[in-house]
């Protein structure tokens, strides 16, 4: 109500100017036409700022920056960079960033994908994303599933096959390889902002051939 009122207001202040054009001089018009001229530079400045956080190219590294998948507006929310590299027997598994996304105008083929998975109708939505990379150091066949569930200090469980995210990693490595992994995993729990704290929950490790336990499963805590 209060933005009919103020569109009102607008449109009244600009027929009383018009009137007092035809009563004036070419001089007076430049007076009037003067103030509507900084309005709309200011409010072109103001649009100009409000997109200083687009990123149109590249990865979202603050908090904040936004860019467009399709139709889809996606928001870096929160971000740990982690880099960091955890041993699970004869894998090492590097978490190299956790973030978290706010996703805005999604499309209708997610929108009935989260359908069929979650129950939910949804219009927006929130998402854990995670980079990491697994390293066999042997030359046996191994099997480990890097992420077997997410939670977080909000009390949120997510289970590892619930990624969105197309993925490299299928969980079984040949002798001596490096695989870099993606997952992107919806979030129903609330808000991202009360999110401080992400736990990944890792699988076993196996031997592929002979099914021999190579390494306990283990929790990570990435705090943000």
């Amino acid at each position: 109500m209060k933005k009919l009122v103020f569109s009102a207001a607008l449109v009244l202040s600009l027929g009383l100017a018009a009137c007092g054009e035809e009563k004036t001089t070419g001089e007076s018009k430049e007076e009037t036409q003067t103030p509507a001229s900084a309005e709309t530079e200011k409010v072109q400045k103001e649009e100009s700022k409000s997109d200083d956080n687009e990123v149109k190219e590249g990865p979202l590294t603050k908090a904040g920056q936004w860019t467009m998948d399709g139709e889809d507006k996606v928001t870096l929310v929160k971000i740990k960079e982690v880099n960091q590299t955890y041993k699970q027997g004869p894998i090492n598994l590097t978490i190299e960033s956790v973030k978290l996304l706010h996703h805005s105008n999604i499309s209708n083929e997610t929108k009935e994908y989260l359908k069929n998975v979650s129950g939910k109708d949804v219009t927006e939505l929130n998402t854990i994303q995670l980079i990491y990379k697994m390293e066999n150091t042997v030359d046996d066949n191994v099997m480990m599933t890097a992420i077997d569930t997410i939670t977080t200090d909000t009390k949120a469980q997510i289970n590892g096959y619930d990624s969105m995210s197309l993925n490299e990693d299928t969980g079984s490595y040949a002798g001596q390889v490096i695989v870099n992994g993606m997952a992107i995993f919806p979030y129903f729990n609330g808000s991202l902002e009360d999110i401080n704290t992400v736990f990944i929950n890792t699988g076993m490790t196996f031997n592929s051939d002979s099914g021999t336990n190579l390494g306990d499963s283990q929790r990570i805590e990435i705090a943000f």
